[in-house]
Protein backbone atom coordinates (compact mmCIF):
# COMPACT_ATOMS: atom_id res chain seq x y z
CA UNK A 1 0.00 0.00 0.00
CA UNK A 2 1.26 3.49 -0.86
CA UNK A 3 2.85 5.48 2.13
CA UNK A 4 0.28 8.30 3.27
CA UNK A 5 1.61 12.00 5.37
CA UNK A 6 -0.13 12.86 8.27
CA UNK A 7 -1.42 15.86 6.50
CA UNK A 8 -1.56 17.60 3.10
CA UNK A 9 -1.23 21.21 4.07
CA UNK A 10 -2.42 23.61 6.53
CA UNK A 11 -5.80 23.99 5.09
CA UNK A 12 -7.86 22.53 7.96
CA UNK A 13 -10.31 21.74 5.06
CA UNK A 14 -8.12 19.65 3.57
CA UNK A 15 -7.77 15.70 4.47
CA UNK A 16 -5.40 13.41 3.07
CA UNK A 17 -5.96 9.40 3.11
CA UNK A 18 -4.75 6.41 2.25
CA UNK A 19 -6.05 5.13 -1.54
CA UNK A 20 -7.75 2.15 -0.12
CA UNK A 21 -9.67 4.74 2.64
CA UNK A 22 -10.72 7.85 -0.64
CA UNK A 23 -12.09 4.19 -2.85
CA UNK A 24 -13.96 2.72 -0.06
CA UNK A 25 -15.72 5.28 1.12
CA UNK A 26 -16.51 6.30 -2.20
CA UNK A 27 -17.78 3.34 -3.20
CA UNK A 28 -15.34 2.96 -5.31
CA UNK A 29 -16.84 5.59 -7.72
CA UNK A 30 -19.39 3.62 -8.68
CA UNK A 31 -22.26 6.02 -9.00
CA UNK A 32 -19.45 8.65 -10.14
CA UNK A 33 -21.12 10.36 -13.60
CA UNK A 34 -20.06 12.93 -15.96
CA UNK A 35 -21.93 15.52 -13.63
CA UNK A 36 -20.10 14.93 -10.81
CA UNK A 37 -16.75 15.39 -12.16
CA UNK A 38 -15.25 18.89 -10.99
CA UNK A 39 -14.70 21.42 -13.85
CA UNK A 40 -13.01 24.70 -13.09
CA UNK A 41 -15.56 26.91 -15.64
CA UNK A 42 -18.57 26.13 -13.78
CA UNK A 43 -20.02 27.74 -10.72
CA UNK A 44 -19.72 24.93 -7.96
CA UNK A 45 -23.35 23.87 -6.74
CA UNK A 46 -24.34 21.98 -3.22
CA UNK A 47 -22.94 18.46 -2.77
CA UNK A 48 -19.90 16.79 -3.95
CA UNK A 49 -17.48 16.96 -6.85
CA UNK A 50 -14.56 14.89 -7.96
CA UNK A 51 -11.19 15.73 -9.53
CA UNK A 52 -8.92 12.83 -11.10
CA UNK A 53 -5.41 13.47 -12.18
CA UNK A 54 -2.47 11.22 -12.87
CA UNK A 55 -1.08 12.13 -9.45
CA UNK A 56 -3.67 12.27 -6.82
CA UNK A 57 -7.70 11.50 -6.70
CA UNK A 58 -9.65 14.27 -4.97
CA UNK A 59 -13.36 14.89 -3.33
CA UNK A 60 -14.45 18.13 -2.83
CA UNK A 61 -18.04 18.38 -0.99
CA UNK A 62 -19.84 22.28 -1.11
CA UNK A 63 -22.40 23.14 1.68
CA UNK A 64 -24.86 25.88 1.78
CA UNK A 65 -25.33 28.57 4.39
CA UNK A 66 -27.71 31.61 4.71
CA UNK A 67 -25.93 34.73 4.41
CA UNK A 68 -27.31 38.51 5.34
CA UNK A 69 -29.23 37.97 8.02
CA UNK A 70 -30.67 34.60 6.47
CA UNK A 71 -31.86 36.95 2.81
CA UNK A 72 -28.97 35.11 0.64
CA UNK A 73 -28.46 31.39 0.04
CA UNK A 74 -24.75 30.99 -0.56
CA UNK A 75 -21.87 27.85 -0.94
CA UNK A 76 -18.71 27.19 0.97
CA UNK A 77 -16.02 24.62 0.61
CA UNK A 78 -17.28 22.18 3.27
CA UNK A 79 -14.01 19.78 2.98
CA UNK A 80 -11.29 18.46 0.42
CA UNK A 81 -10.65 14.70 0.51
CA UNK A 82 -7.28 13.96 -1.84
CA UNK A 83 -5.41 10.78 -2.02
CA UNK A 84 -2.30 10.14 -3.62
CA UNK A 85 -1.66 7.97 -6.15
CA UNK A 86 1.47 5.43 -7.27
CA UNK A 87 -0.04 3.81 -10.39
CA UNK A 88 -0.02 0.48 -8.83
CA UNK A 89 -2.28 0.58 -5.77
CA UNK A 90 -5.39 1.89 -6.97
CA UNK A 91 -5.32 -0.44 -9.54
CA UNK A 92 -4.90 -3.52 -7.50
CA UNK A 93 -8.23 -2.13 -5.23
CA UNK A 94 -10.31 -2.69 -7.93
CA UNK A 95 -9.06 -5.83 -9.74
CA UNK A 96 -9.38 -7.39 -5.95
CA UNK A 97 -12.95 -6.02 -5.69
CA UNK A 98 -13.51 -7.02 -9.11
CA UNK A 99 -12.09 -10.38 -8.79
CA UNK A 100 -14.16 -11.05 -5.64
CA UNK A 101 -17.39 -10.06 -7.25
CA UNK A 102 -16.84 -12.90 -9.72
CA UNK A 103 -16.10 -15.19 -7.79
CA UNK A 104 -19.64 -14.88 -5.89
CA UNK A 105 -21.35 -14.40 -8.91
CA UNK A 106 -20.13 -17.61 -9.61
CA UNK A 107 -21.52 -19.11 -6.61
CA UNK A 108 -25.21 -18.36 -8.35
CA UNK A 109 -27.18 -19.71 -11.20
CA UNK A 110 -29.04 -17.51 -13.49
CA UNK A 111 -31.14 -15.56 -10.87
CA UNK A 112 -31.36 -11.65 -9.88
CA UNK A 113 -28.98 -12.37 -7.78
CA UNK A 114 -26.32 -12.39 -10.37
CA UNK A 115 -27.17 -10.04 -12.43
CA UNK A 116 -27.35 -7.65 -9.65
CA UNK A 117 -23.40 -8.79 -9.05
CA UNK A 118 -22.94 -8.31 -12.96
CA UNK A 119 -24.23 -4.32 -12.70
CA UNK A 120 -21.84 -3.77 -9.83
CA UNK A 121 -19.17 -5.95 -11.97
CA UNK A 122 -19.50 -3.17 -15.19
CA UNK A 123 -20.10 0.00 -12.32
CA UNK A 124 -16.56 -1.16 -11.31
CA UNK A 125 -14.98 -1.39 -14.44
CA UNK A 126 -16.39 1.70 -15.93
CA UNK A 127 -15.37 3.22 -12.63
CA UNK A 128 -11.70 2.28 -13.27
CA UNK A 129 -11.96 4.20 -16.58
CA UNK A 130 -12.57 7.14 -15.25
CA UNK A 131 -8.94 7.00 -13.64
CA UNK A 132 -6.75 8.90 -16.05
CA UNK A 133 -3.09 7.11 -16.46
CA UNK A 134 -0.71 7.69 -13.77
CA UNK A 135 2.72 9.45 -14.11
CA UNK A 136 4.64 11.58 -12.32
CA UNK A 137 4.65 15.65 -11.96
CA UNK A 138 7.54 17.01 -14.24
CA UNK A 139 9.88 18.79 -11.72
CA UNK A 140 9.32 22.51 -12.14
CA UNK A 141 12.10 25.08 -13.19
CA UNK A 142 12.58 28.30 -12.06
CA UNK A 143 12.47 31.38 -14.89
CA UNK A 144 14.79 34.39 -15.30
CA UNK A 145 12.94 37.08 -12.92
CA UNK A 146 13.11 39.69 -16.66
CA UNK A 147 10.71 36.75 -18.33
CA UNK A 148 7.91 37.72 -15.89
CA UNK A 149 7.87 41.14 -17.21
CA UNK A 150 5.41 42.40 -19.61
CA UNK A 151 5.13 46.37 -20.77
CA UNK A 152 1.43 46.93 -20.58
CA UNK A 153 1.70 50.18 -22.94
CA UNK A 154 0.32 52.30 -20.86
CA UNK A 155 1.55 55.31 -19.20
CA UNK A 156 0.02 57.98 -16.67
CA UNK A 157 0.68 61.87 -18.00
CA UNK A 158 -0.49 63.26 -14.43
CA UNK A 159 2.81 64.47 -12.85
CA UNK A 160 1.24 64.26 -9.73
CA UNK A 161 0.77 60.55 -9.47
CA UNK A 162 4.27 59.45 -11.28
CA UNK A 163 6.91 57.65 -9.12
CA UNK A 164 4.65 58.10 -6.19
CA UNK A 165 2.44 54.68 -6.72
CA UNK A 166 2.26 51.33 -7.95
CA UNK A 167 -0.64 48.72 -8.34
CA UNK A 168 -0.48 45.28 -7.25
CA UNK A 169 -3.25 42.79 -8.10
CA UNK A 170 -3.98 39.12 -6.78
CA UNK A 171 -5.76 36.15 -8.04
CA UNK A 172 -6.43 33.63 -5.11
CA UNK A 173 -8.03 30.05 -4.67
CA UNK A 174 -10.70 31.79 -2.10
CA UNK A 175 -11.27 34.25 0.59
CA UNK A 176 -9.47 33.24 3.45
CA UNK A 177 -6.42 34.86 3.35
CA UNK A 178 -3.68 32.27 5.60
CA UNK A 179 -5.54 28.94 4.52
CA UNK A 180 -6.10 29.51 0.33
CA UNK A 181 -3.56 29.45 -2.57
CA UNK A 182 -2.04 32.51 -4.13
CA UNK A 183 -2.46 31.75 -7.41
CA UNK A 184 -1.17 35.26 -9.44
CA UNK A 185 1.08 38.40 -8.39
CA UNK A 186 1.35 41.45 -10.57
CA UNK A 187 2.89 44.53 -9.66
CA UNK A 188 2.07 47.57 -12.40
CA UNK A 189 4.06 50.54 -12.95
CA UNK A 190 2.16 53.04 -14.03
CA UNK A 191 5.23 56.02 -14.59
CA UNK A 192 6.63 53.31 -16.33
CA UNK A 193 4.07 51.28 -17.92
CA UNK A 194 6.24 47.76 -17.08
CA UNK A 195 4.07 44.83 -14.95
CA UNK A 196 5.43 42.42 -12.79
CA UNK A 197 3.00 38.79 -13.80
CA UNK A 198 4.02 36.01 -11.84
CA UNK A 199 1.57 32.39 -11.37
CA UNK A 200 2.46 30.42 -8.29
CA UNK A 201 2.15 26.77 -8.24
CA UNK A 202 -0.26 25.34 -5.63
CA UNK A 203 0.66 24.07 -1.88
CA UNK A 204 -2.44 24.16 0.39
CA UNK A 205 -5.15 22.78 -1.81
CA UNK A 206 -4.94 20.09 -4.65
CA UNK A 207 -6.55 21.52 -6.92
CA UNK A 208 -7.79 24.81 -8.24
CA UNK A 209 -10.97 26.06 -6.99
CA UNK A 210 -11.59 29.51 -8.85
CA UNK A 211 -10.91 29.07 -11.87
CA UNK A 212 -14.72 29.77 -12.93
CA UNK A 213 -13.75 33.31 -11.63
CA UNK A 214 -10.23 33.84 -12.99
CA UNK A 215 -9.83 31.35 -15.71
CA UNK A 216 -6.68 29.51 -14.12
CA UNK A 217 -5.98 26.37 -13.94
CA UNK A 218 -3.50 23.48 -12.47
CA UNK A 219 -1.62 22.85 -16.20
CA UNK A 220 -1.39 26.48 -16.40
CA UNK A 221 -0.14 26.82 -12.66
CA UNK A 222 1.91 23.26 -12.17
CA UNK A 223 4.77 23.98 -13.77
CA UNK A 224 5.63 27.05 -11.85
CA UNK A 225 7.77 27.80 -8.49
CA UNK A 226 7.25 29.09 -5.79
CA UNK A 227 9.30 32.94 -5.44
CA UNK A 228 12.24 33.03 -3.58
CA UNK A 229 13.78 35.71 -1.14
CA UNK A 230 16.44 36.05 -3.73
CA UNK A 231 13.26 37.08 -6.16
CA UNK A 232 11.41 39.36 -3.55
CA UNK A 233 14.55 41.52 -3.21
CA UNK A 234 15.04 41.84 -7.07
CA UNK A 235 11.33 43.46 -7.39
CA UNK A 236 11.70 45.69 -4.18
CA UNK A 237 14.88 46.84 -6.03
CA UNK A 238 13.41 47.38 -9.58
CA UNK A 239 9.64 48.73 -8.52
CA UNK A 240 11.09 50.45 -6.08
CA UNK A 241 8.72 49.11 -3.19
CA UNK A 242 9.62 50.61 -0.19
CA UNK A 243 9.36 54.31 -1.88
CA UNK A 244 6.12 54.02 -3.71
CA UNK A 245 2.30 53.35 -2.26
CA UNK A 246 0.96 50.19 -3.37
CA UNK A 247 -2.76 50.10 -4.64
CA UNK A 248 -4.97 47.51 -4.58
CA UNK A 249 -8.85 47.48 -5.25
CA UNK A 250 -9.13 45.34 -1.78
CA UNK A 251 -12.43 44.17 -0.10
CA UNK A 252 -12.83 43.43 3.63
CA UNK A 253 -11.31 46.10 5.68
CA UNK A 254 -8.89 47.08 2.21
CA UNK A 255 -6.21 44.39 2.73
CA UNK A 256 -7.08 41.34 1.37
CA UNK A 257 -4.63 41.36 -1.09
CA UNK A 258 -1.45 42.79 1.03
CA UNK A 259 -2.76 39.58 3.47
CA UNK A 260 -2.89 37.52 0.65
CA UNK A 261 0.70 38.46 -0.39
CA UNK A 262 2.23 38.60 3.54
CA UNK A 263 0.79 35.13 4.43
CA UNK A 264 2.46 33.75 1.43
CA UNK A 265 5.59 35.17 1.99
CA UNK A 266 5.52 33.93 5.56
CA UNK A 267 4.73 30.34 4.54
CA UNK A 268 7.85 30.48 2.66
CA UNK A 269 10.01 32.44 4.72
CA UNK A 270 10.55 35.08 2.79
CA UNK A 271 10.43 39.15 4.17
CA UNK A 272 10.19 42.57 2.91
CA UNK A 273 6.59 42.94 2.00
CA UNK A 274 5.42 43.13 5.24
CA UNK A 275 6.33 46.78 5.98
CA UNK A 276 5.71 48.38 2.72
CA UNK A 277 3.16 51.15 2.40
CA UNK A 278 -0.74 49.79 0.96
CA UNK A 279 -3.66 51.94 0.04
CA UNK A 280 -7.26 50.86 -0.92
CA UNK A 281 -8.34 52.31 -4.07
CA UNK A 282 -12.15 51.62 -2.31
CA UNK A 283 -11.57 54.33 0.07
CA UNK A 284 -11.71 56.77 -2.75
CA UNK A 285 -15.01 55.74 -3.75
CA UNK A 286 -18.51 57.09 -2.39
CA UNK A 287 -20.16 54.82 -0.86
CA UNK A 288 -22.98 52.38 -2.59
CA UNK A 289 -26.60 53.87 -1.40
CA UNK A 290 -28.81 52.29 0.32
CA UNK A 291 -30.69 49.26 -2.00
CA UNK A 292 -27.51 49.32 -4.65
CA UNK A 293 -24.90 47.60 -2.07
CA UNK A 294 -22.60 45.15 -3.49
CA UNK A 295 -22.79 46.82 -6.90
CA UNK A 296 -19.66 48.92 -6.42
CA UNK A 297 -17.59 46.51 -7.77
CA UNK A 298 -14.34 47.38 -9.80
CA UNK A 299 -16.02 46.13 -13.19
CA UNK A 300 -19.54 48.34 -12.68
CA UNK A 301 -17.27 51.49 -11.79
CA UNK A 302 -15.16 50.87 -15.00
CA UNK A 303 -18.46 50.56 -17.33
CA UNK A 304 -19.89 53.75 -15.77
CA UNK A 305 -16.50 55.33 -16.79
CA UNK A 306 -16.37 54.48 -19.64
CA UNK A 307 -13.02 52.59 -18.94
CA UNK A 308 -12.27 49.96 -21.79
CA UNK A 309 -10.50 46.28 -20.83
CA UNK A 310 -13.82 44.71 -18.65
CA UNK A 311 -13.73 41.24 -19.26
CA UNK A 312 -15.55 38.00 -17.97
CA UNK A 313 -12.60 36.29 -16.63
CA UNK A 314 -10.39 38.02 -14.01
CA UNK A 315 -7.10 38.30 -14.34
CA UNK A 316 -4.58 40.25 -12.15
CA UNK A 317 -2.72 41.70 -14.99
CA UNK A 318 -6.15 43.08 -16.65
CA UNK A 319 -7.21 43.99 -13.41
CA UNK A 320 -3.97 46.23 -12.14
CA UNK A 321 -4.41 48.25 -15.12
CA UNK A 322 -8.35 48.65 -14.66
CA UNK A 323 -7.70 49.44 -11.18
CA UNK A 324 -5.49 52.56 -12.07
CA UNK A 325 -7.26 53.47 -14.92
CA UNK A 326 -9.79 54.29 -12.33
CA UNK A 327 -7.60 55.42 -9.39
CA UNK A 328 -6.39 58.24 -12.03
CA UNK A 329 -10.09 59.31 -12.81
CA UNK A 330 -10.92 58.65 -8.90
CA UNK A 331 -8.19 61.12 -8.17
CA UNK A 332 -9.04 64.01 -10.88
CA UNK A 333 -12.85 64.02 -10.29
CA UNK A 334 -15.02 64.65 -7.69
CA UNK A 335 -17.83 62.24 -7.58
CA UNK A 336 -20.96 60.92 -5.57
CA UNK A 337 -24.37 59.81 -5.79
CA UNK A 338 -27.83 61.00 -5.62
CA UNK A 339 -29.96 58.18 -4.61
CA UNK A 340 -28.07 55.42 -7.10
CA UNK A 341 -27.37 57.57 -9.74
CA UNK A 342 -23.32 58.83 -9.75
CA UNK A 343 -22.64 62.47 -10.44
CA UNK A 344 -19.09 64.21 -11.26
CA UNK A 345 -19.13 67.37 -9.16
CA UNK A 346 -18.82 70.94 -10.68
CA UNK A 347 -18.17 74.27 -9.21
CA UNK A 348 -21.89 75.78 -9.92
CA UNK A 349 -22.85 72.91 -7.44
CA UNK A 350 -24.49 74.61 -3.92
CA UNK A 351 -23.63 71.52 -2.08
CA UNK A 352 -26.92 70.03 0.25
CA UNK A 353 -25.54 70.07 3.42
CA UNK A 354 -25.86 66.63 4.50
CA UNK A 355 -23.84 65.40 1.79
CA UNK A 356 -21.02 67.22 3.70
CA UNK A 357 -20.26 64.41 6.31
CA UNK A 358 -21.37 61.83 3.72
CA UNK A 359 -19.20 62.77 0.74
CA UNK A 360 -16.18 64.23 2.97
CA UNK A 361 -14.27 65.05 -0.33
CA UNK A 362 -17.17 67.37 -1.48
CA UNK A 363 -15.48 69.80 1.61
CA UNK A 364 -12.47 69.85 -0.78
CA UNK A 365 -13.70 70.29 -4.06
CA UNK A 366 -16.13 72.90 -3.27
CA UNK A 367 -13.55 74.93 -1.40
CA UNK A 368 -16.15 75.07 1.68
CA UNK A 369 -14.64 75.95 5.20
CA UNK A 370 -16.62 73.47 7.21
CA UNK A 371 -17.36 74.81 10.84
CA UNK A 372 -17.16 72.90 13.90
CA UNK A 373 -20.53 73.46 15.48
CA UNK A 374 -21.34 71.87 19.12
CA UNK A 375 -24.83 71.36 20.22
CA UNK A 376 -26.21 71.24 23.50
CA UNK A 377 -29.71 69.60 23.99
CA UNK A 378 -32.21 70.48 26.60
CA UNK A 379 -35.53 68.46 26.28
CA UNK A 380 -38.59 70.47 26.20
CA UNK A 381 -41.18 67.81 25.89
CA UNK A 382 -41.97 63.95 25.53
CA UNK A 383 -44.47 61.57 24.31
CA UNK A 384 -43.98 57.69 25.19
CA UNK A 385 -46.36 55.32 23.23
CA UNK A 386 -48.47 53.05 25.33
CA UNK A 387 -48.81 49.47 24.67
CA UNK A 388 -51.86 49.29 23.77
CA UNK A 389 -51.12 51.62 20.90
CA UNK A 390 -48.09 50.13 19.90
CA UNK A 391 -49.64 47.22 18.68
CA UNK A 392 -50.85 49.27 16.25
CA UNK A 393 -47.36 50.91 15.12
CA UNK A 394 -44.92 49.64 12.74
CA UNK A 395 -41.49 51.22 11.53
CA UNK A 396 -41.65 50.72 7.95
CA UNK A 397 -38.10 50.49 5.78
CA UNK A 398 -35.91 53.27 3.81
CA UNK A 399 -37.54 56.40 4.44
CA UNK A 400 -41.15 56.17 4.53
CA UNK A 401 -41.72 56.98 8.05
CA UNK A 402 -39.74 59.57 8.51
CA UNK A 403 -41.36 61.24 5.49
CA UNK A 404 -45.28 59.91 6.32
CA UNK A 405 -44.29 61.28 9.84
CA UNK A 406 -43.05 64.82 8.81
CA UNK A 407 -46.11 64.88 6.62
CA UNK A 408 -48.33 64.33 9.21
CA UNK A 409 -47.06 66.81 11.09
CA UNK A 410 -46.94 69.64 8.85
CA UNK A 411 -50.58 68.89 7.96
CA UNK A 412 -51.61 69.31 11.74
CA UNK A 413 -49.44 72.22 11.90
CA UNK A 414 -51.07 73.67 8.79
CA UNK A 415 -47.74 74.43 7.23
CA UNK A 416 -47.20 75.93 4.35
CA UNK A 417 -45.07 74.06 1.60
CA UNK A 418 -42.15 76.02 -0.16
CA UNK A 419 -41.52 75.63 -3.90
CA UNK A 420 -38.11 75.02 -4.23
CA UNK A 421 -38.39 72.84 -7.20
CA UNK A 422 -37.41 75.73 -9.78
CA UNK A 423 -33.74 75.98 -7.79
CA UNK A 424 -33.45 72.83 -7.01
CA UNK A 425 -33.69 71.23 -10.50
CA UNK A 426 -31.67 73.93 -11.62
CA UNK A 427 -29.10 73.29 -8.88
CA UNK A 428 -28.79 69.48 -10.07
CA UNK A 429 -28.18 70.36 -13.54
CA UNK A 430 -24.74 71.89 -12.91
CA UNK A 431 -23.85 68.39 -12.26
CA UNK A 432 -22.32 66.00 -14.88
CA UNK A 433 -24.11 62.61 -14.85
CA UNK A 434 -21.81 59.93 -15.06
CA UNK A 435 -24.43 56.78 -14.72
CA UNK A 436 -26.71 54.36 -12.39
CA UNK A 437 -26.43 51.57 -10.39
CA UNK A 438 -29.18 48.67 -9.96
CA UNK A 439 -31.79 49.87 -7.03
CA UNK A 440 -33.25 46.64 -5.24
CA UNK A 441 -35.90 49.90 -3.58
CA UNK A 442 -39.23 49.39 -4.88
CA UNK A 443 -40.49 53.34 -5.21
CA UNK A 444 -44.22 53.74 -4.91
CA UNK A 445 -45.20 56.76 -6.64
CA UNK A 446 -47.75 58.78 -4.02
CA UNK A 447 -49.63 61.91 -4.26
CA UNK A 448 -49.54 63.78 -1.02
CA UNK A 449 -53.06 64.62 0.52
CA UNK A 450 -53.34 67.78 2.49
CA UNK A 451 -55.09 65.73 5.20
CA UNK A 452 -51.48 64.03 6.26
CA UNK A 453 -52.37 60.83 4.23
CA UNK A 454 -50.72 59.52 0.58
CA UNK A 455 -52.51 58.33 -2.63
CA UNK A 456 -50.74 55.60 -4.45
CA UNK A 457 -50.68 56.12 -8.02
CA UNK A 458 -50.49 52.72 -9.14
CA UNK A 459 -53.53 50.18 -8.10
CA UNK A 460 -51.15 47.84 -6.79
CA UNK A 461 -49.76 49.65 -4.12
CA UNK A 462 -53.01 51.05 -2.41
CA UNK A 463 -52.75 48.25 0.30
CA UNK A 464 -49.53 49.28 0.93
CA UNK A 465 -50.06 52.79 1.25
CA UNK A 466 -53.08 52.53 3.23
CA UNK A 467 -50.80 50.41 5.76
CA UNK A 468 -48.63 53.14 5.82
CA UNK A 469 -51.20 55.95 5.91
CA UNK A 470 -53.21 53.83 8.80
CA UNK A 471 -50.14 53.79 11.05
CA UNK A 472 -48.95 57.29 10.69
CA UNK A 473 -52.59 58.42 11.76
CA UNK A 474 -52.08 56.67 14.97
CA UNK A 475 -48.78 57.83 15.68
CA UNK A 476 -50.00 61.85 14.72
CA UNK A 477 -53.42 61.30 16.92
CA UNK A 478 -50.36 60.17 19.94
CA UNK A 479 -48.15 62.99 19.64
CA UNK A 480 -50.65 65.95 18.88
CA UNK A 481 -49.79 67.13 22.45
CA UNK A 482 -46.40 68.01 21.47
CA UNK A 483 -47.21 69.72 18.30
CA UNK A 484 -49.69 71.64 20.01
CA UNK A 485 -46.81 72.59 22.27
CA UNK A 486 -44.90 73.41 19.46
CA UNK A 487 -47.91 75.96 18.09
CA UNK A 488 -48.13 77.73 21.48
CA UNK A 489 -44.81 77.86 22.81
CA UNK A 490 -42.62 77.81 19.69
CA UNK A 491 -44.47 79.43 16.89
CA UNK A 492 -46.80 80.91 18.88
CA UNK A 493 -49.51 80.86 16.31
CA UNK A 494 -48.20 82.36 13.43
CA UNK A 495 -47.22 81.37 10.02
CA UNK A 496 -45.50 77.91 9.82
CA UNK A 497 -43.27 76.99 6.53
CA UNK A 498 -42.02 73.67 5.56
CA UNK A 499 -39.14 73.06 3.80
CA UNK A 500 -37.68 76.19 3.87
CA UNK A 501 -34.67 76.86 1.60
CA UNK A 502 -31.79 78.28 3.40
CA UNK A 503 -28.84 79.03 1.18
CA UNK A 504 -24.76 79.99 3.12
CA UNK A 505 -23.98 83.21 2.75
CA UNK A 506 -20.89 82.03 0.40
CA UNK A 507 -23.89 80.41 -1.76
CA UNK A 508 -21.74 76.95 -1.16
CA UNK A 509 -23.94 75.11 0.61
CA UNK A 510 -27.68 74.93 1.16
CA UNK A 511 -30.23 73.36 3.80
CA UNK A 512 -34.36 71.97 3.66
CA UNK A 513 -35.80 73.62 7.12
CA UNK A 514 -38.73 70.35 8.33
CA UNK A 515 -40.41 73.64 9.73
CA UNK A 516 -39.51 77.21 10.34
CA UNK A 517 -40.49 80.64 10.70
CA UNK A 518 -38.56 84.08 10.93
CA UNK A 519 -37.17 83.13 14.57
CA UNK A 520 -37.13 79.41 14.76
CA UNK A 521 -36.21 76.45 12.75
CA UNK A 522 -37.11 72.82 13.73
CA UNK A 523 -35.73 69.48 12.66
CA UNK A 524 -37.45 66.05 12.61
CA UNK A 525 -35.37 62.88 12.54
CA UNK A 526 -36.94 59.59 13.33
CA UNK A 527 -33.50 58.52 15.46
CA UNK A 528 -31.73 59.06 18.74
CA UNK A 529 -29.58 62.12 17.67
CA UNK A 530 -27.82 62.03 21.40
CA UNK A 531 -24.64 61.13 23.38
CA UNK A 532 -25.52 62.22 26.77
CA UNK A 533 -26.94 65.92 25.73
CA UNK A 534 -24.82 66.57 23.09
CA UNK A 535 -26.42 66.24 19.53
CA UNK A 536 -24.69 63.90 17.03
CA UNK A 537 -22.17 66.49 14.76
CA UNK A 538 -23.63 65.89 11.54
CA UNK A 539 -27.28 67.35 13.08
CA UNK A 540 -25.98 70.55 14.43
CA UNK A 541 -24.26 71.37 11.52
CA UNK A 542 -27.41 70.88 9.86
CA UNK A 543 -29.29 73.25 12.06
CA UNK A 544 -26.35 75.81 11.59
CA UNK A 545 -26.78 76.09 7.97
CA UNK A 546 -30.90 75.88 8.48
CA UNK A 547 -30.93 78.45 11.17
CA UNK A 548 -28.27 81.25 10.36
CA UNK A 549 -28.91 83.02 13.42
CA UNK A 550 -32.57 81.53 14.63
CA UNK A 551 -33.71 79.25 17.40
CA UNK A 552 -33.29 75.74 16.93
CA UNK A 553 -35.10 72.72 17.75
CA UNK A 554 -35.21 69.06 17.30
CA UNK A 555 -37.51 66.23 17.49
CA UNK A 556 -36.59 62.64 17.57
CA UNK A 557 -38.74 59.76 17.29
CA UNK A 558 -37.44 57.11 18.68
CA UNK A 559 -38.20 53.38 18.18
CA UNK A 560 -37.18 50.94 20.21
CA UNK A 561 -36.82 47.43 18.29
CA UNK A 562 -35.36 43.67 18.16
CA UNK A 563 -35.22 41.89 15.40
CA UNK A 564 -37.52 38.08 15.20
CA UNK A 565 -34.83 35.75 14.87
CA UNK A 566 -37.33 33.16 13.24
CA UNK A 567 -38.78 36.20 10.67
CA UNK A 568 -36.02 38.27 10.41
CA UNK A 569 -38.33 41.21 11.14
CA UNK A 570 -38.45 44.30 13.24
CA UNK A 571 -40.40 43.91 16.61
CA UNK A 572 -41.38 46.96 18.26
CA UNK A 573 -40.62 47.09 22.07
CA UNK A 574 -41.34 50.79 22.41
CA UNK A 575 -41.98 54.32 20.87
CA UNK A 576 -40.74 57.64 22.39
CA UNK A 577 -40.98 61.53 20.60
CA UNK A 578 -39.31 63.98 22.30
CA UNK A 579 -38.65 67.76 21.60
CA UNK A 580 -35.24 69.29 22.15
CA UNK A 581 -34.37 72.68 22.18
CA UNK A 582 -30.51 72.85 20.77
CA UNK A 583 -27.99 75.16 21.64
CA UNK A 584 -25.40 75.83 18.84
CA UNK A 585 -21.73 77.14 19.11
CA UNK A 586 -19.12 77.25 16.61
CA UNK A 587 -15.70 76.41 17.64
CA UNK A 588 -12.76 77.49 15.93
CA UNK A 589 -9.52 74.69 15.68
CA UNK A 590 -8.51 75.62 19.47
CA UNK A 591 -12.19 75.04 20.56
CA UNK A 592 -13.05 78.48 21.48
CA UNK A 593 -16.37 79.64 21.09
CA UNK A 594 -16.64 81.55 17.51
CA UNK A 595 -20.39 81.98 17.69
CA UNK A 596 -23.25 81.07 19.86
Amino acid sequence: MAVVKKRFSKDPKVFLVSIEEFLEKSYYLKKVTKSDLWKRTTVPEWGAFYKFSPQMLVKLCYEGYRANYGTEWKLKIHSITVAYRDGKTEYELYDKKINGLYEERNKFRKCKKRDKIDCEIEELINAKKLLPKYKTAAPSKSKPYESHLIDTGYKTTDDKLMNKYLVFDVETNGLRTSNDDLLSLTIYDPTTGICYNRFFPLDLQPLVLTGYINGISEKAINSETHMTQDELDWIIENFQLNDRILLSYSGGKGTFDSLFVQNYCKRHGIVGFENLQFENIKNHIPEAPYGSEGQLTKDNLCRLFNIEGVKEKHTSYSDCLLEWKLFEKLESECIFFINEHLFRYTPDYIVPVSYLSKYPLLCDYAHINVPHVYGQATELFKISFPKRVLKYVKKFPTNITGITIEHGINSYLHAEKQNNVAFLTENKSHLEYIGSLDSKIHKIPVIAGEDGTYEAINLDDNDYVKQVNDVTKVIIDTIKPLADYLIANIFKGGKIMSQELSVSDDRKVLALCDLSDSENVVEIKTYKFLYGEIVERNIARQLYYQAKGRNTYAIAVCFDTHTNERTWTDVIDGLNVYLYKIELEVLSSDNTTVFK
